[in-house]
């Protein structure tokens, strides 16, 4: 295994899978395993930019997450599952990279030793 790939799908409030899945990368990172994440479906919303989850719901924000993870690790995020809940690339945090599902095919099929790991 030469790096993992952490999959979130969904929503990173009312579920441990958003918060979770950042740890596990950034702790591959600080090991020196590349740490890359695939947010999709309700993942994305991990990676909107402006998040104000302490005040409004009382729990930290993801977002700051994704910056711990760049520039070592790449945030992805799957641009059909962004689009089809209405929101754009301008919407998106700075460390995060909008792909679209031929890049997605590409990047998947070009890692051989990649541990895929859905949250």
């Amino acid at each position: 295994m030469d790096s993992v790939l952490l999959i979130i799908d969904k929503a990173p409030y009312g579920w441990e899978d958003a918060f979770s899945g950042f740890y596990v990368a950034i702790a591959c990172l600080n090991i020196g395993l590349p740490g890359d994440v695939l947010l999709t479906g309700d993942g994305v919303y991990a990676a909107l930019e402006g998040q104000d989850s302490e005040s409004n719901i009382g729990f930290p924000s993801v977002e700051e997450l994704t910056y711990l993870i760049f520039p070592e690790g790449n945030v992805m995020v799957h641009g059909p599952s962004l689009e089809s809940r209405g929101f754009t690339e301008q919407d998106l945090v700075e460390s995060a990279d909008l792909i679209s599902e031929e890049e997605l095919y590409e990047f998947l099929t070009s890692r051989h030793k990649t541990a895929f790991i859905r949250i």
